[in-house]
């Protein structure tokens, strides 16, 4: 049986939370058990790389070359599945060719995963064209993949209640954290790193995604703000946020610009991944007010790195967190300035999201991810 997996999301350089779901899905994947006439390809636009590239036996990759910066998906995706179509082709985002195997032939198969619907329930935190066209392609999606995968409960209750999708189309998935990296760090490795950012440990709050409006940037910045002047001259506490620009992000720079604490506020944008379990290690706590998630690995590895949670009051999070996180409105800027407040001075509070968060993150892992990814593959045989 030929199973076929794009790998493009998973190939990218600088590799944010879809990218890097579908990059550990397919590490994991890798260990899956196949049968003898089973053969596995990677699709991607370039060569893959590193760890991505070592393939065990009756894996493969191809390189799907194209001249253009865009539309390698729909063009040459579609071009290749009319060439040499897979039984089973596994797009881990919500957008796949519009030539598919199943187009082709109804014994042949496409799964693909729908991380969320933001767009769809907060349209104007996103960009019009984008928006317009995550549209097209989840309901495409929902029209010709035989299953979706979904990373939550939530989810599968989003694309039911706003699209109609049966429920015996979807199948949960959950994500996960990488385990190698995200844990308890020596003091020695969290510092040098520390060092490199000009941080000092355990004197900031740490959040990390993009630099856009759905992430609620400017609200943690107010809140953060509230935060400092109740905390007087000489706090030492700073707000570091990671991630690149997203949608929105004039807004978010200049709220930087103009806050009386901008000294307190470091925009990093992109780091490098190597570099993040250690600033999760040095961070006193976690701070994720994200107006709306499918998932949200992040709050996973929080946990999991042994640090407090703060975290926005949405099904998602109350889904995957449970109550290992201090919950709050991504509404009330206030409310977020009062559980810094909280978490700053209440030793007990630390010591139970600690406790509670690093069992929590035990319940996950990718290769539970992969190996019910793998089952719905092998379903459709």
């Amino acid at each position: 049986m030929f199973f076929a997996i794009d790998a493009s999301s998973a190939a990218k350089q600088k590799r944010t939370g879809a990218d890097w779901y579908s990059y550990h899905l397919i590490q994991a994947l890798k260990s899956q058990t196949l049968e003898s006439d089973d053969r596995v390809c990677l699709y991607s636009p370039s060569a893959l790389q590193e760890e991505l590239a070592v393939l065990p036996p009756q894996w493969e990759t191809r390189v799907l070359h194209w001249p253009f910066s865009t539309g390698w998906m729909q063009g040459r995706m579609s071009w290749e599945m009319l060439r040499r179509s897979p039984n089973i082709l596994f797009v881990p985002t919500q957008s796949f060719p519009r030539i598919h195997p199943h187009t082709l032939s109804k014994q042949r198969a496409t799964v693909t995963t729908i991380h969320d619907i933001a767009f769809h329930r907060f349209p104007d935190l996103y960009d019009p064209i984008e928006r317009k066209h995550q549209e097209k392609e989840v309901r495409f999606a929902i029209k010709h993949a035989e299953i979706l995968l979904t990373p939550s409960e939530w989810t599968k209750k989003e694309l039911a209640d706003a699209y109609g999708v049966p429920l015996e189309q979807m199948v949960v998935t959950p994500l996960s954290h990488d385990v190698t990296h995200y844990h308890p760090l020596e003091s020695t490795v969290v510092e040098e790193v520390l060092q490199k950012y000009r941080l000092s440990r355990k004197n900031y709050f740490l959040s990390i995604g993009r630099l856009e409006r759905k992430k609620n940037i400017p609200l943690l910045i107010r809140a953060f703000e509230i935060f400092k002047r109740s905390r007087g001259t000489g706090d030492p506490f700073e707000l570091v946020l990671i991630g690149m620009s997203g949608f929105g992000f004039e807004e978010i720079h200049q709220a930087v610009d103009c806050s009386p604490f901008k000294e307190s506020i470091r925009p990093l944008g992109w780091v490098e991944e190597v570099d993040i379990p250690a600033l999760m290690n040095g961070t006193f706590a976690y701070v994720f007010p994200s107006r709306y998630e499918g998932f949200g690995i992040s709050n996973v590895e929080a946990m999991a790195c042994g640090i407090p949670l703060l975290t926005s009051d949405i099904p998602a999070h109350r889904e995957v967190v449970r109550d290992a996180g201090l919950f709050l409105s991504p509404d009330e800027p206030e409310t977020w300035a009062s559980g810094f407040q909280r978490i700053t001075s209440d030793q007990g509070l630390i010591e139970d999201l600690v406790q509670k968060g690093i069992v929590r993150a035990q319940s996950f892992s990718w290769q539970t991810t992969a190996r019910k990814t793998w089952d719905v593959l092998k379903g459709l045989v």
